[in-house]
Parts: C-alpha cells; structure tokens; sequence
C-alpha cells in the first residue's frame, strides 16, 4: 500500500507546533508583480544581473521581497508591471504603488513611501514550485478573500512558515499569521478594520525580533494588555543568559515578560521539498511583572 505523500503543513498541524514568533524579519516590504510560475527561488525570474541588484538594494533597505500576482490563473501578459514599496515599522506604515516596464526599470525608481500613505493590501503565500502546501492551501484562501477586499489580495511568493500553509502578511502593518483557512480568512480582516489581531493565527509582527514577537505572544496568552494592533509595543530587551530573556511591554500598566527560547525537533522536515529532519524554536514564559509591582 502507497504511503500518503507528506505534508509538512499537515505533519506541523497533528504535532501542534508552535507558530510563536515565526515572523521573517523586516523592516520594509518590496512587492513585484510576476505573473505566470515562479521558480523555486523567486528572483530567479528576472535576468541574473538584475536578481542580484534587486536583491542587494533590498538587502541595503531591510527590506524583504516577494513576487505578486492577481489569484486566479496567471497567463503572462506583455505590460507594465506593478510594484509597491511598503515600510512596516511601526509608526512609520505606508504603501506606494507604482508600475515599472520591468525589473531593471524598477531599479531605477526612488524606493520610498510616506507614513499613512496607500491602502492596507493582503498577500497569501501560493509558491507552488517552493512548497506544495503553500499552493494547496494558499490559493483558496487568496481566492476566498478578494470579495472581501476588492484589489487589495496577491498571491505572493515564499513567506517562510510553509509547515503553517497558508501564511498571509498584512501590508504595511507587518502582521503574520498562519494556517489560514477559507473559513478564517474573513475574520483576520475582519479584526484588522476594527484595529485588532486574531491571536491565535498570529505568528508576530515582522518589524519586531523574534524576542519581541515572543513576549506579545506570551503576554497575551496570560490575559496582559489587549488584542489591539498596536497594544504591547516592545520599550527594551534584556538577555539574562543564553536561552533566558526579558521583554518589557507598554500596557496600562507595563509588563515585563521574563521567556526561555528553546529548540525541539520536529521529526520530520519542516517543507514539503526538504529530506532532512528539522528543529524549531518554541517559547515558554518564565515569569511576568506590573511595573508597579511592589517587588
């Protein structure tokens, strides 16, 4: 009897793991539309030359690209492309969009955008050629969601998390969740309009550390502060030793959330295309303090 092929979204939701602070890192987002397949790598799509300084530029600006398409099929059409530059640090949102004739015309154009500036647009992570279950997963989900908001969904390539399919970053605010369903979509947004995250599709917020994403997450998860976007904003990190650390959180009042960061193996890979057995970091809360604790 043929054994099912694996799933590593499939493998990471029967072992329950955790998707506490897996937010890649950034502090501004470059999006590049690219119609048709994406190879596995996705700036592979463009000549090597302009791959390179795509990706040094962006390197230069902390900031992470991904390709984009309309959901749906994605026929390749001989027109400009459109592009958008987004900045997710917090207190510095913003979104500009513009169209470029093509990559090595984008390279030429001011990489910049104003606070407050453009639209919040939803990306689901649909690169099939990277990982089958961002496909099998994210393209429904992209799909389900376009109703809710009009032009504001891509399909977009690697997010990282793939064993989370389907992944979705909100643009500009930074905010990554995971196993996102048909079901589940409609009310991240949901929440998103009326300033609040859904806690537990959260994977962090990508303009903060993995330390920072860790003890929002935690301090949540004891009932401190609220669900609001902006509520628990990081005011300073402190290592106590290798694996311990502290995060102190604006909240009314503050809190200091003392956390142990961990590896586990997983078992198995942590993508569909890897064949080497993976680790994961995990996150357990060590104590918690009010600033105005007596102690």
């Amino acid at each position: 009897m043929n054994q099912p092929a694996f799933m590593c979204s499939r493998a990471a939701q029967a072992r329950g793991d955790s998707m506490v602070a897996t937010a890649p890192p950034a502090q501004r987002w470059l999006l590049i539309e690219q119609e048709g397949a994406w190879p596995i790598n996705a700036l592979d799509a463009f000549p090597t030359h302009v791959a390179r300084r795509i990706a040094a530029r962006a390197a230069a600006e902390d900031a992470r690209v991904s390709l984009i398409r309309r959901p749906g099929r994605h026929p390749r059409e001989d027109r400009p492309i459109r592009w958008a530059f987004a900045d997710v640090r917090p207190g510095h949102e913003g979104i500009r969009w513009g169209s470029a004739a093509s990559g090595a015309d984008l390279l030429d154009m001011p990489w910049e955008v104003s606070p407050g500036e453009g639209e919040p647009v939803a990306i689901v992570c649909a690169h099939s050629r990277h990982d089958v279950c961002c496909a099998m997963k994210g393209r429904p989900v992209a799909q389900s969601l376009t109703a809710q908001w009009p032009g504001r969904v891509w399909e977009c390539s690697h997010l990282g998390g793939d064993r989370f399919a389907a992944t979705m970053v909100l643009l500009p605010s930074g905010l990554c969740f995971g196993r996102i369903t048909v079901d589940n979509a409609g009310s991240v947004l949901d929440a998103y309009e009326q300033g609040r995250v859904v806690p537990e599709l959260l994977r962090g917020r990508c303009a903060y550390t993995r330390q920072e994403q860790a003890a929002q997450s935690l301090a949540r998860a004891q009932g401190f502060g609220s669900d609001g976007i902006d509520a628990l904003v990081p005011l300073g990190t402190t290592v106590v030793d290798h694996a311990t650390f502290e995060v102190t959180l604006a909240a009314d009042p503050s809190v200091t959330v003392r956390a142990r960061e961990s590896t586990v193996p997983l078992g198995t890979p942590a993508t569909c295309r890897s064949t080497l057995l993976a680790e994961a970091r995990e996150y357990a809360m060590v104590s918690a303090s009010l600033l105005d604790d007596p102690a």
